[in-house]
């Protein structure tokens, strides 16, 4: 065990009864839901260690999603819903794959449940990112920095 998975390991077990507070809800077929619910909440328990608040978070499951998207995140600062596909295009996504791109839209969970992210407008921490590519936003550059670390620790408990 690497000192950082014996932190984040000892960080979420002593904060597991807050987990209590983010409630999860399953739309569609996914194997393992109650492994999946605890990866989101450890997942968003490590970035807003201090949520007291109550926060609902819809995963929708479908089997494709419009422009071969992998997956999208909307929300606010007290619900969050995600949609993953489980293919795009000719390629179909096995469970791992499925929540790595899940690591990556909990980023943005985290993003609109912290403020960080409006979910009216393209602002990011009061700044308006309009004209901006999308790619090149502060909170998907954030996101595909994070979704490896998030998936090696949370999901596969390499740390």
């Amino acid at each position: 065990m690497t000192i950082d998975q014996f932190f984040c390991y000892g960080y979420i077990m002593k904060n597991a009864k807050y987990n209590q507070n983010i409630l999860v809800d399953f739309k569609g077929r996914i194997a393992q839901k109650k492994r999946i619910e605890q990866y989101i909440k450890n997942t968003l328990r490590y970035f807003i260690p201090r949520l007291r608040r109550v926060v609902s978070v819809n995963i929708i499951v479908s089997n494709t999603l419009e422009d071969d998207c992998y997956g999208w995140c909307l929300g606010g600062r007290k619900e969050i819903e995600i949609e993953l596909a489980r293919s795009s295009g000719k390629e179909s996504f096995d469970l791992d794959y499925m929540m790595l791109n899940l690591a990556h839209e909990l980023v943005h969970a985290k993003q609109f449940l912290s403020g960080q992210l409006s979910p009216y407008h393209f602002r990011w921490k009061t700044k308006d990112y309009k004209g901006i590519a999308y790619s090149n936003t502060p909170w998907e550059r954030e996101a595909y920095k994070k979704e490896d670390w998030i998936y090696e620790t949370f999901w596969l408990g390499k740390g």
